[in-house]
């Protein structure tokens, strides 16, 4: 992917960044009168190319008959001979998508051996066309997206079917955990991170905030009133249906979150602990929507690392007497 960033007035010296799915930017000068073109910055210049794995496009149908788009990545070694472990990673949002191009996160999971496939679910910015518009805000229907791609990936034969993880950011750690609620013999593992976790929690937050007292509105309008969709809300939000859990959760969360609130961890916590579903947790002081801090990245994802590690694993067949 090459971009012109930017010109001089008389637009003879170009700005250009250069990136792929395996190359971050790269930023160069062009130089039309002098015919001259020079590196500027490699913003990552200890990642080599040659060590990434390249990102494919893939196109499947979800359950209403919709074409849905999305990016599988594979670590080297995959083949249908020998399927690769999973990790889905719905993006954020909802109102986002994820693009082609270098993405850190997966490159990570690729390089300890993990596929990951990132779904853009209805909602996703670029694909509203594609819908009605009332499916900008049918939660549960981006759930049935993502399941409906983690179920095409499989027909691919290069994943092992008992080998899946589910793993999110902010609305990305919604619908991780709804994947643990909904979708009981499909994943091994759930992580999720600066997650939302129910609905009439989240509004109740916004109208007592002087910051976000206006997303109650939209919300309200969108969602309804909690009060007289107690049905609607109950499906929406997996935080209340911590009981039908059975797969290992992992959660992290800032303390200083000003846009999903810790109490939504806190209070899922306490859920998976009293209904005995095994996990681990990750609350970070002084990190706000997400961890930007270097140190807590290197901690996250260390930790996310051994979780993998752990519940992903081959599982062992007991030898026979």
């Amino acid at each position: 992917m090459v971009h012109i960033v930017g010109s001089d007035r008389p637009e003879k010296q170009f700005f250009v960044s250069v990136s792929s799915d395996v190359q971050p930017p790269r930023y160069f000068l062009a130089n039309l009168a002098t015919k001259a073109f020079g590196t500027i910055a490699n913003v990552a210049p200890w990642i080599d190319p040659k060590r990434m794995q390249p990102m494919q496009l893939i196109s499947y149908k979800a359950r209403d008959g919709r074409e849905i788009e999305g990016y599988v990545t594979l670590p080297a070694g995959a083949s249908r001979e020998h399927p690769a472990p999973l990790v889905v990673l719905p993006h954020g949002g909802p109102w986002v998508r994820d693009h082609w191009g270098f993405n850190p996160e997966v490159q990570f999971l690729a390089s300890r051996g993990y596929a990951a496939f990132q779904p853009n679910y209805r909602g996703s910015t670029g694909y509203g066309w594609r819908f009605p518009e009332e499916d900008q805000w049918a939660f549960r229907k981006m759930h049935d997206d993502v399941t409906d791609g983690v179920k095409a990936v499989l027909t691919t034969g290069m994943i092992d079917r008992d080998r899946i993880a589910i793993m999110g950011a902010s609305f990305g750690g919604y619908l991780a955990l709804c994947g643990a609620v909904n979708e009981k013999n499909l994943y091994r593992c759930a992580i999720t991170i600066a997650g939302v976790f129910d609905w009439a929690l989240v509004m109740r937050n916004a109208k007592n905030s002087e910051v976000f007292r206006s997303q109650y509105g939209t919300l309200r309008r969108f969602l309804g009133d909690p009060k007289k969709s107690q049905e609607k809300f109950d499906e929406i939000s997996p935080l209340r249906h911590v009981d039908q859990i059975g797969i290992p959760v992992f959660v992290a969360h800032g303390t200083e979150d000003p846009v999903a609130s810790v109490s939504q961890s806190k209070k899922l916590i306490a859920g998976l602990k009293k209904n005995a579903v095994p996990y681990e947790k990750l609350i970070e002081g002084g990190e706000g929507h997400g961890f930007h801090q270097l140190d807590h990245q290197v901690e996250l994802y260390t930790a996310i690392e051994a979780f993998l590690a752990k519940n992903l694993a081959p599982r062992v067949t007991p030898s026979k007497p």
